[in-house]
């Protein structure tokens, strides 16, 4: 682990330890003075939940580091057997959803190596706050609904695939559908459901110096998002679309930060520009 997280991993594991029910200045057993700001009546945490959690960490007054700005949603973590002293989990197991507090810690009691950022008489103040606890069934169902939502606002004639992917054909291409091996080149532009860019082909402010040209990938090899070899597979040469995409198809709960926070479904106007065979695959040996 980098020096520069051990503070955060620290504080973490002695806060979380002692984080219960209650509001107003407590101690830790290790006589660490924490703050709660509301006590979750969300269920308890166990192992093997996931966990979403907002972090922000101070040098006395002044802000350092904030889950929200730098990830842009909460930070999922996994709830697993604790395993030394200062490991968080066995403190996030005691966790219930909608727990938060802020924890103060002398910079002179952390464990060295210390963070050269500090000194003697400082006091790094860190805030956590238990979201919810993760759920892919749940995550699916509000995909789906915002989907549809989405779907309906901005009128599109849009078919669902098996996998789940909405497809909305602007302009039918005559050509084929590629196979899976075809080598695909799209143009796209990627966005979010609130309509800001995150990316595209067609685009030289994101792209800058880089040359504006479709992407390439072979088809249902993984190469891309499960949302696109979906979604692309389904088009014909030729055609443009708009795709919908569940997060699941997506880049699911870790997101792509800090373009894409974790959970995000995905809408991309694309255009299948052209297609070229795969390799035939060899006859099996008899």
């Amino acid at each position: 682990m980098k020096k520069n997280n051990q503070l955060l991993v620290a504080a973490l594991g002695l806060f979380i330890a002692s984080c219960g029910t209650g509001t107003g200045v407590k101690k830790t057993p290790n006589g660490i003075e924490y703050t709660v700001h509301k006590s979750g009546s969300g269920a308890q945490l166990k192992l093997g939940d996931t966990v979403l959690m907002n972090i922000t960490q101070s040098l006395n007054d002044s802000v350092m580091q904030s889950s929200r700005k730098i990830v842009g949603a909460p930070i999922p973590v996994v709830v697993a057997k604790s395993m030394d002293k200062y490991d968080l989990m066995e403190g996030i197991a005691l966790l219930k959803e909608g727990d938060s507090a802020t924890f103060a810690i002398p910079w002179d009691s952390l464990p060295e190596p210390r963070p050269p950022f500090g000194k003697k008489g400082d006091k790094i103040n860190v805030t956590f706050a238990v979201e919810t606890k993760y759920s892919s069934a749940l995550q699916n169902e509000k995909d789906e609904k915002v989907i549809k939502e989405y779907v309906d606002k901005n009128k599109l004639k849009a078919t669902k695939t098996a996998e789940g992917v909405y497809i909305a054909v602007s302009q039918e291409g005559a050509g084929d559908q590629p196979k899976a091996g075809d080598t695909v080149s799209v143009h796209y532009t990627g966005k979010l459901l609130s309509g800001k860019v995150f990316d595209s082909s067609q685009d030289s402010t994101l792209r800058p110096g880089m040359p504006l040209e479709p992407i390439k990938f072979p088809i249902g090899q993984g190469m891309v998002i499960k949302g696109w070899d979906a979604g692309i597979g389904a088009l014909k040469k030729g055609s443009k679309a708009t795709l919908v995409i569940p997060s699941s198809l997506a880049y699911g709960l870790q997101g792509s930060p800090p373009a894409i926070p974790g959970n995000s479904v995905l809408v991309f106007d694309v255009e299948l520009v052209d297609i070229k065979a795969g390799k035939t695959p060899a006859p099996a040996a008899k």
